[in-house]
Order: structure tokens, then sequence, then C-alpha cells
């Protein structure tokens, strides 16, 4: 749930930055929470697939 919540976030702040990278507005970071929300929500899915497997 913590990678889904980074991505919409990550998304929303990319969303309504003005302005490019660099320019102050977050968008920097913008793109990493999405990109750390989707390897997180990847990682829980697969750990979530893996635990219901072994029992």
């Amino acid at each position: 749930m913590a990678g889904a919540a980074g991505m919409a976030l990550g998304g929303l702040v990319a969303a309504t930055a003005d302005g490019g990278l660099g320019s102050g507005n977050g968008l920097g970071g913008a793109y990493v929470a999405l990109l750390m929300g989707l390897t997180g929500t990847s990682l829980g899915a697969l750990a979530l697939t893996r635990s219901r497997r072994t029992g």
C-alpha cells in the first residue's frame, strides 16, 4: 500500500508541477517517487505471491 500511495502522490506532483526538471518545483522528486513506488509495489506483490505459495 505504501508503494501505491507513493506512486499516486508522485503522479499528482508531476501533473501539477509548473516548469520543467530543475526548476525547483519538485518534478525530479516526483519522478523518483514514481520509480520507487513502482519498485515497492512490485516487490510487495512478489513477496505476497511467494508467501501464499509456501504456505
